[in-house]
């Protein structure tokens, strides 16, 4: 299902804000709630704008861009190889890409399991058809994990659609690329793979670390079978021990050749100002370092300047 949010602008008369019009955002369902935090912040500044917001995931913000349905496309993965070249053929240069905050995937089960951590192996064991991670063989039982007593009974294995960046960044990370199986349960929204694990005591399942409560239980994760494993705290997150970590990203179409659209641009400086970075861990995300929201602001500069 589209995850749609119109915001109404609240202007009566025209005002002489020459940031005005409309702004439609496609994309990712991990950063949807963010941008449309985001969105009504920045129409504060600017009451004649008014916002549409789309997130049928990550997938759909390369389309939309490419159709000229979106002004922005935001997604919690980078564009594939794939996705720039089809842009690149349209119209003769690349996006623009812009990394707006920092995320974690996180690996959860039903609080009544007694397992606390998990491997990259155990995970592609679980989750893939192509054990490219040096799984022996299929896990389909949590005996096999060395999960004593219940659950012992068969793995239900959950995660995101196709069209979500999630599941395309947990399929490169936790699967070493390799092909999902055809029995892993998909849900189309974070919090739907939360509730189905939450209600289920023989379920796993993985969603944006903004996106997990207390009715269920993160697990720590190695990426090496002889590796410490790290909780998927905001902390390890930041100082890159979490090895299920990413950005997110706004990507827009600018021309090199002709002025950028006033709107656009200025959102894309808002949600890289301090005020804006400052709204994200109330998301649950973490903000831009210093550093890289300088070095993001200059992209913006050197991209979106006439």
């Amino acid at each position: 299902m589209v995850a749609l949010w119109p915001i109404a602008s609240l202007a009566g008369a025209a005002s002489a804000d020459p940031i005005a019009g409309p702004l439609t955002i496609v994309g990712s369902d991990t950063i949807s709630a963010l941008v449309l935090r985001w969105s009504d912040a920045f129409r504060q500044q600017h009451p004649d704008v008014r916002v549409q917001i789309q997130a049928p995931g990550s997938a759909s913000a390369p389309i939309a861009l490419l159709e000229g349905a979106a002004d922005i496309g935001m997604m919690s993965r980078p564009m594939s190889a794939d996705e720039t070249q089809a842009f690149q053929r349209r119209f003769g240069y690349a996006p623009t890409r812009v990394a707006v905050a920092h995320d974690a995937i996180v690996v959860f089960v039903n609080p009544d399991n007694p397992l606390q951590a998990i491997t990259r192996r155990q995970l592609d064991a679980i989750y893939s058809s192509t054990l490219r991670c040096g799984a022996s063989e299929t896990v389909t039982r949590w005996a096999a994990l060395g999960v004593a007593g219940a659950p012992a009974a068969r793995i239900l294995a959950t995660g995101r659609n196709s069209a979500s960046g999630t599941s395309e960044f947990f399929r490169e990370t936790a699967l070493c690329g390799g092909d999902y199986r055809p029995d892993v349960v998909v849900w189309p929204g974070h919090g739907a793979t939360v509730a189905a694990v939450a209600g289920n005591r023989e379920a796993i399942g993985y969603a944006g670390i903004g996106y997990v409560n207390g009715l269920v239980k993160a697990l720590a994760y190695a990426p090496d079978e002889h590796a410490q494993a790290v909780a998927p705290v905001m902390e390890n997150v930041m100082n890159g021990d979490y090895a299920l970590s990413r950005l997110l990203y706004l990507y827009v179409n600018e021309p090199p050749d002709r002025a950028p659209a006033p709107l656009p641009a200025a959102f894309l400086g808002y949600v890289l100002s301090e005020r804006a970075q400052a709204l994200i861990a109330e998301e649950g995300f973490l903000p831009l370092a210093p550093a890289e929201r300088e070095a993001e602001t200059q992209l913006i500069r050197a991209t979106m300047t006439p």
